[in-house]
Formats: structure tokens, sequence, C-alpha cells
């Protein structure tokens, strides 16, 4: 080993040719070990990969029979020659292997080394299908300083190998290829990629992310089906809306913040959201047609028609048959008409009282008459019997006490009452079940678009290309490290032929035998060094999470948070040495050599905004030494630099950032910058999927600091950068919108439902938790305001003020008479002007016909008994018949023979004795209008006469007494609530009128606040 590697015979600096035209071939093949992780966010690919590398050195060869049969060696890589091999696309600044394995010597001079690394490498992370994603991550491997002419990468298999890889448990290894690589317009240079076709398994994210949120979506069609009644459908559907928000901001921290595309389960989660606010908004819609009433709203026609009759049956719905009260009523009312016109014998009432008590009797007897006075009113079959027909109360009114008439008259008044409850209430069952019916329709109409959503999004496309568009691409793709060499390489002769190690070797033994490091290559020291000076933006990029909420891409990201623009460029610096001059005659024709950076003196430019105390780049790179002195030096660099984030317009907002390069200890008149160009070199650069770069422009500046006399020149670069909003648009200013209009549909909401403050108070709480997320997203500065900030907070006061007004909109909803009273001023605002210019139309009220129901004045007998003589012999019957069984009802005991009469002085229980059979025939008049019977008794009474004094005798009764107190009480009561009902009417509708005010007031506001807010961006750019 010691002879191999003597001084005399061995320099690692020099590449291992024969002569100049020989090139040094490197047979390369990566093993894969294991796949650490990909970062989607960061697009990031961590893997583990042993790098098998196999080259010949000619002076490392040896007879094996002259060292004991030794015909392999074990040597520290580092003692010998190696390819500068790195991995380009790396995202850390780590270009090297991680360990300096040793190398295995064979005698004849063939090394093989098999150094592990840990990468870490840039990959354009394709979200599109997202879970169902399959990436192509490439590894692009290259010699930094060597050019084609030297070093020539031949690929040992065409795929990489995987015999000691250990599976992971997120991705599929789906193929390896590798290829090598040479830029048809310039083959100067050649590289060796690798594709990493990987394949992601969904099991995690179908069951931690698909599955709930398919779930949750299922529950927001579960709305149409919950009953309106329950005063839950608002709770479930902002309940779902909420936990899809959770979801969408957990996938937002997941993916990374590209705006090139939309992930396959962003879609769907938009989707959902979208699904979920239509039902919001349609629920809102079904809730106040339920609580609508005859008293707010007038069931237009075509509503019947369409929702009554046509929609249930095509939505195989069946209405029960109305079995209302009325209805039964009715039939027992024409049956006892027909009964009392002689479709069946009068005797069977007449046997079905005889029987009971006259309490009984008189409660049955009653009742009849009432029904067959309703038949007369309200049976238009009997109506059309009679020729005339007439009220028979108003035919007798005149004859009634007033307390039996005001007994009547409130019957009267307590049944049309109870009718009009039951006309309100049916209307009020027509309102909810035309409300079923659109929840009916509804149900089917999102389950139909929720399964055929759910279907088209999640279905990832079939036949994805296994290289990507990018990939392909890549593989005609100039590097920049390409073109930065061509400029002084395509001019060089190369050495004649002959022993060019040899004179490589004294080269480099000759110029760097007085050689200071430290000394500024001026012959005169009152000369400047002149130093050419570019940045080339590349394609790499290494990123630290240091707060929460990180903004990554691949060529430059931003920490808004922490107002840092991450960059990865490449420094070109250009100067002259003139202690390193030579002859190329003299050394084998070498024009240019390479030798490490750290051996020669370097300009010490720094990144003056630094903001992570990295201030210089590393020297590890080689750099290129022509033989006139003209020394190029391109290290690589990861910059994390100050930047002053304006965030008014975030997420439209533009950057200007700025990178500042100057030495740092030199002022101008010991080095002097010259700016190569007037940008930055963007040729090779790699687009990112969340910021646009407009332009890049380079100044020098001459600057005179207050530490010093001396003036320091530096060169600084503008970055001018525009966002990409997509990616925001899609998961925080579209959500924003949809939860922002839901405040609006809360005065359109029924203040019966109960639901109105729930649905204020739930789109708080989303708009908090987004306020959170803008929080952690944009700077703690407090000189502007973002504008999505701006926005929140203008919802956010609009939500607080919608449930102030909503608060007092259900005060004085649920006012009464017993608590306020409406001035006049409110109602001649509120429900008569405001209703007008608001476009509503109140349902005009049936006037109450209370004076029907007022005790009755004593009318002319001459007037009833007029009518009486115009009536026909069949209403003759009808009244005789039911004078009749009133007499039955109240004789006096003094008429007859007083064993027939009971101690009260009424009739006898049976009323079948001479004494009482006699007393009924007498007053019985003839179908004439003359007495019955004996005819004598008959004529001294009018029909008209006996049926007053019998019905004013029927109420000497206690029981009728008490009857006539307790309906004079009810509809008493019954007229207070009226009067009570039509007052919280009146209060329902003012509340209402407001409601409708503040909702086109807050749809004008929010329409114009959002227009205003959201059209200040895209002006100002396209004025810019």
């Amino acid at each position: 080993m010691n002879c191999l590697l003597g001084k005399d015979r061995y320099n690692k600096l020099i590449r291992p040719a024969i002569n100049s035209s020989e090139r040094v071939t490197i047979t390369l093949q990566v093993s894969l070990a294991q796949l650490i992780s990909v970062n989607e966010r960061e697009q990031i690919m961590t893997t583990n990969v042993w790098l098998n590398q196999l080259w010949v050195d000619y002076r490392l060869s040896w007879d094996p029979s002259e060292y004991d049969g030794i015909d392999k060696l074990r040597i520290p890589a580092r003692h010998l020659w190696l390819p500068d091999i790195v991995l380009y696309n790396n995202a850390d600044g780590t270009y090297e292997v991680s360990l300096f394995t040793n190398a295995i010597v064979q005698f004849n001079g063939s090394i093989f080394w098999l150094p592990p690394a840990i990468y870490k490498s840039a990959c354009k992370i394709e979200v599109k299908h997202f879970p169902f994603d399959q990436q192509n991550c490439t590894l692009k491997f290259r010699s930094w300083t060597y050019d084609y002419t030297e070093i020539d990468l031949v690929l040992k298999n065409n795929v990489a190998s995987m015999d000691d890889f250990t599976p992971s448990g997120e991705w599929d290894i789906v193929a390896l290829p590798g290829r090598r690589i040479v830029n048809p317009l310039d083959p100067t240079y050649v590289d060796v990629t690798y594709d990493f076709i990987i394949k992601r398994k969904p099991l995690f994210y179908t069951i931690n992310l698909i599955i709930p949120c398919v779930l949750i979506t299922s529950l927001a069609i579960l709305v149409f089906y919950l009953p309106s009644d329950c005063g839950e459908k608002m709770t479930l559907c902002i309940s779902v809306l909420l936990a899809l928000t959770v979801f969408l901001l957990l996938i937002s921290k997941i993916v990374p913040p590209t705006s090139l595309d939309v992930p396959l389960i962003g879609k769907y989660l938009m989707f959902t959201m979208v699904l979920v606010t239509f039902s919001i908004i349609t629920s809102v819609c079904v809730l106040n047609i339920h609580h609508r009433s005859p008293s707010t709203h007038t069931m237009p026609p075509w509503v019947k028609v369409v929702f009554l009759d046509k929609l249930p049956a095509l939505l195989f719905m069946k209405r029960p048959h109305n079995n209302s009260a009325r209805q039964r009523l009715r039939q027992q009312q024409l049956r006892a008409c027909k009964t009392a016109l002689g479709c069946a014998p009068p005797s069977a009432f007449l046997s079905s009282s005889s029987t009971s008590s006259p309490r009984h009797f008189y409660k049955n007897a009653a009742s009849f008459i009432n029904s067959v006075r309703k038949s007369e009113l309200r049976i238009p079959d009997v109506h059309s019997s009679f020729p005339a027909p007439q009220d028979f109360r108003q035919q007798s009114s005149g004859y009634f006490r007033p307390d039996v008439q005001e007994a009547i008259n409130g019957v009267r008044f307590v049944a049309d009452h109870m009718r009009g409850d039951d006309d309100d209430q049916s209307v009020i069952e027509d309102w909810k079940y035309v409300a079923m019916v659109v929840d009916r329709m509804f149900l089917w109409i999102f389950v139909f678009v929720c399964v055929v959503g759910t279907a088209t999004v999640s279905e990832p496309e079939c036949g994805q290309p296994l290289l990507s568009l990018n990939s392909r691409s890549d593989l005609f793709r100039n590097d920049f490290l390409i073109k930065r060499c061509v400029s002084f390489c395509t001019n060089v002769h190369l050495c004649t032929r002959g022993t060019c190690s040899e004179a490589e070797h004294r080269l480099f033994s000759v110029i760097f035998a007085n050689y200071n490091q430290y000394i500024r290559p001026v012959e005169n020291v009152s000369d400047p060094v002149i130093v050419q000076f570019e940045v080339s933006m590349s394609q790499l990029v290494k990123v630290f999470n240091c707060l929460l909420f990180v903004f990554f891409h691949l060529f430059y990201l931003q920490d808004e948070v922490n107002q840092i623009m991450e960059t990865n460029l490449w420094l070109r610096h250009i100067w002259n040495d003139y202690k390193l001059k030579w002859d190329p005659s003299e050394f084998g024709g070498v024009e240019f050599i390479r030798v490490p950076s750290n051996k020669i003196w370097k300009p010490d430019i720094v990144l003056y905004n630094n903001a992570v105390g990295d201030f210089q780049v590393d020297d590890k790179t080689k750099a290129l030494l022509h033989y006139n002195g003209d020394v190029t030096w391109i290290p690589p660099a990861i910059f994390k630099s100050s930047c002053k984030i304006d965030v008014t317009y975030f997420p439209f907002d533009y950057q200007n950032c700025t990178m500042k390069f100057g030495s740092w200890t030199y002022d101008k008149a010991k080095i002097d910058l010259v700016l190569i160009g007037s940008t930055i070199n963007l040729k090779d650069f790699w687009e990112s999927g969340e910021w646009v770069i407009i332009d890049a422009p380079g100044y020098k500046h001459d600057i005179k600091y207050n530490c010093c006399e001396e003036i320091y020149p530096d060169i600084t670069y503008s970055i001018y950068i525009r966002r990409l909003p997509l990616f925001y648009t899609i998961n925080m200013i579209i959500p924003c919108l949809l939860i922002s209009f839901l405040t609006v549909l809360v005065f359109y909401l029924p203040s019966d439902c109960g639901e109105k403050v729930t649905l204020c108070i739930s789109v708080l709480l989303s708009l908090t938790v987004f306020l959170l997320v803008i929080t952690e997203t944009i700077p703690s500065t407090s000189l502007v305001i973002p504008l999505i900030g701006e926005y929140l907070l203008f919802t956010m006061i609009f939500v607080t003020l919608s449930i102030v007004i909503t608060v007092f909109v259900l005060n004085v909803h649920y006012r009464t008479p017993k608590t306020h009273t409406m001035p006049q001023w409110v109602r001649t605002v509120f429900l008569g002007i405001l209703p007008r210019v608001m476009f509503m139309t109140r349902p005009e009220r049936e006037p109450e016909k209370t004076s029907q129901y007022l005790p009755p004045q004593p009318y002319p007998h001459t007037h009833n008994q007029q009518k009486q003589q115009n009536s026909n012999a069949t209403h003759h019957r009808h009244r005789i018949f039911i004078s009749t069984e009133l007499s039955n009802l109240n004789n006096l005991a003094g008429i007859g023979d007083s064993k027939c009469s009971t101690k009260d002085g009424y009739l006898c229980q049976e009323g079948r004795c001479n004494c009482c059979w006699r007393q009924r025939t007498t007053k019985l008049p003839a179908d004439g209008g003359l007495g019955g019977g004996s005819g004598d008794i008959g004529s001294s009474y009018s029909s008209s006469e006996s049926l007053d004094a019998l019905i004013s005798m029927s109420a000497l009764s206690p029981e009728v007494r008490d009857a006539i107190e307790s309906v004079k009480y009810i509809a008493e009561n019954m007229r207070l609530q009226n009067e009570a009902k039509e007052i919280q009417d009146d209060w329902k509708y003012v509340a209402m009128v407001i409601d409708r005010i503040f909702l086109w007031v807050f749809i004008l506001v929010c329409i114009l606040g959002t227009a205003g807010l959201f059209l200040q961006p895209l002006l100002i750019g396209d004025d810019s």
C-alpha cells in the first residue's frame, strides 16, 4: 500500500487517465435498500441507497506474485481518486454520500466502491389522484466537474437493484428503470437518471379519510329524511359541515400547496361541502315552507297541483285520506237529516230516548236540534229539499229568552271557531305535506348526485403513464451545469498524446509549490480583483418546518410566518489569479485542471440578508483553472434569506424578495463585482406549483456603511413573484364563502323552527376555525391586514350582527298581548308600509261575524210570523217535529194530571200516560198551521208561540242553566284567545318583515363586500 500510494507515485487529485483522450469509464448502479418516506407537502423523497461504482485506476495495479499473492486491498476511499458523482436533485444540500467506506482495489487496478447514502431528493408530487396516486421521483447522478470527455458514466443494469430492499408500508415499488441521458444539443455532459415509479397504498387514507368523509356525506342526505318538526335539521347540517371543514383543513396540511392540480380527496371534499351547503339552503327553504300558516302565506294553486297531486305520485308517496271530525259530523248530520225528513221513522229517535233519564233525554234532543239546524245551513243536499231555506235560529230567536239565545250563539261561536281552526289546520297540514314532498324530492336528488359524484370523483384514471410529462421532458433538459462549463470547455485544446496524468501531477507541484491561498491574487496591491458574478436558480430545495404552517415549493418557498425565502442557487464566480498561470506546452498541452476550492484564494462573497447564519457556500466543490489564470468556481448553495412579506392581498399577492451578495471583508478597492447578465439565470428553472416568477433583475450598488470608511460593492437581485391562488381558493376561500353566505339564510329561516341561533353560532364557530388557520399562516405583522383576514373579519362582524338581529327578531316574534303593547307606529310601518315595499303579501283575514253571536234583541212578533207564514209545508213539518220533541222536555206539572208529573214539575219519565200524551197532541198544530188532535186546543196556539213557550220552559232546568253558563264562559274565553292570537300573529308578522328586510340588506352587503374585497388584487394586478 505504501508503494501504491506514495506521494511521488500517486496523486489523488489527478484523474486516472493514461492520456488526455482517454475517458475514465465509471460503471454505476443504484441499489435501493429502503424507501424511507415521501413528504408530499415538502415534495421530498427520502431513500436509503447503495451507490455501486466501478472504475479502473492504472496507477493502482501490481503483480500479486511480488506481494505474497495479495490480489485485493481495502483502502480508505479518501486516499484515492474518486469520481465526484453527486445527486443533482438533492433537497438538503448533501450532495455526497453519507459514509466514505473503504474501496476494494484489485491487482489489475480495478476499484469497486459501494458507499451507502441517505438521499433527500426533490420530487414533484402529482396530487391529482391522491390518495390513489402514482409518483415518479427521479434520482439524477453525474459528475459535478468532469465532462463526458473525461468521465463516461455507464449503467451496469437498466434497472436499480432491489435485492436488499425492505418493503415500505405506504408505497409499492412499480419499477426502477435507469437511463443514460445525453443532451443531443451538447453531448459533453452525461448523467445517469433513475426513475423511482412508486404507487401509494391507499388503505391508510381510505380508513382514516375517505370512509369517514363518505359516512359524513351520507349524513347530509339524511337531513331530508329528518322530520321538520323535530327541530334538528339545521343542527345536523351544520355539524356535517363542521366535520367536513376539519377534514378539509387536515387535507390541506398533507398535500403540497400546489395550484397546478387539485387532489382527488380535495375535489371530493369540496364537492361534499358544496353538497352540504346546498342541503342547508334547501333545508332552510323546507323549514320556511313547513312553518307557513294561513295568517302568513296563501298557497298558490300551482303549488297544490304540483306538490299535492303530481309529485307525490311520482315519488310514490301516499297521503292518508282526510278523516277529520268535520267529515264524520257531516256524515252523521246527513243521516240525522234523512231521519228527520222521513227517510227513517222518527220513532227511532223517540224510542232511543224514551228509556233515558230526563237529563239524557234533554241532552239528546238538544243535540238533535243542533244537528238539524246545522243540516239546514251546511248540507247542500238538505238545502235543495227546501224551496226557501232559512235559518231556524233567525225564525225563532225572537221567542227565546236572552240567556238561552246567548247560549245558542255561544255554541255556534264555539263550533264556528273550531271549524275555523280545522280549516287553518288543514292549510297548515297542506304546507307541511308540501315541505315533506320537497324533502323527499331532494332526498332522491341528493342520493343520486352523491352516488354519481362519489363514483365519478373517487375513480382514479386508469392507465397512468409510468413516466410523467416532466420526466420525459427531463430527457432533453439542459442542466445549467452543462452550460456553465461549455463556455470555457469548447475552445480548450486537449493535451497531446503522452502521459497526461504525469503532466498534471507536475503542474500541480509547480503551481502550488509557493502558493498562498490567503493572499489576494493581484500583482499590484492597489489593483482590485475583478470578480464576475452570476446567480442561477436551481430546482433543489431544503425546507425547515420552523412553525406550524409553512409553505413549500420545489425551487424556492416561503415561510410566511417567519418571513423567510429559501432558495437553491448556483453562484458563478469568475476571476483571474495571476499566480495560477502556466504554459500548456510545458505540461503536455494541459490547458485546464480541476482543483479543490479550499486550496486556492476565493472571494468571500456572502448573502447579506441571510436569515439562519449560513452566510457562505460549501467549499467542497472543485474550481476550474485555465492556463491563463482564469478561475471559474460554481458552488451550489441553499440560502434562507429574509424577505418582507406583504400579506395585504394574500392569497392573491405579489412579493418582492431581495438577495444581496457582496464581499464581507474586501471593499471596492480590493474587490470589485461585475454583474454577468441583467437577471437571474432562469433557463433551467423548474416551475413551482405555488409561485410564478415574474422577473428577477439584478443591480450593482456601491454603499458606504456607517461602520467603515470604505465603499463596499454589492449585487442585489430582486425576485418578483406571484402566488398561484388555486390551492387557497379551493381549501380556504370557497369554504369561507359558502359558510359566509349561510349567514344570510338565517333571515329566511322561520322563527318557529327554533334553530336560528343554532345556525348563526355554528357559522361563527366555523369562521373562527378558519380564522385560526389564517393566523397560523400569515406573519404576525401589524402593518397590514391580509385580504382573507379582512374578509373573515368582515364576515365575523357580519355573523355577529346577524346574531344580534336574530335575537331581536326572536324577541319580537314571541311577544304576546300580556307582555307587550304594539305601538301604532309599529303597526303602521311594519304592517302597512314595509310589507308593500318588500313585496310581501299577507293573506286577508276572514272577518269575524261576532255580531251574530251577541245576546239577541227582541224582535216584533209580526216579523217572525210573516216569515213563518211564507214557509212551505215541509218546513212546517220540520218545526212541528222539533216543537213536539221540545215539549217533552219541560211541560209543567200543573197541566193535566198531577200524578203524571215529577216533584220538579217536569213530565213523567216515560211520557206515555194519557195526560202527557194529551198535552203533546193538543199542542201539535196541523199541517196548515192549525191545531191538531182535538183541534180546539191547538187553534188557541200558533206553532211559533208554542215552540217559544216550550223552549222558554226548557231553560228552567238547572242543568240547562249550568250548561248556558259553561257555554258562555267557553265562548268568551275563545273570543279572548282569538283576540290574543290576532295580536300574536301581528307580532310574528312584524318579526317576519324585519327578517325579510335584513335578508335583502345582508345579501346586498355580502355581495358588495365580497366583490369589493376580492376585486382589489385583480385590479391591482391589471394595473401592474
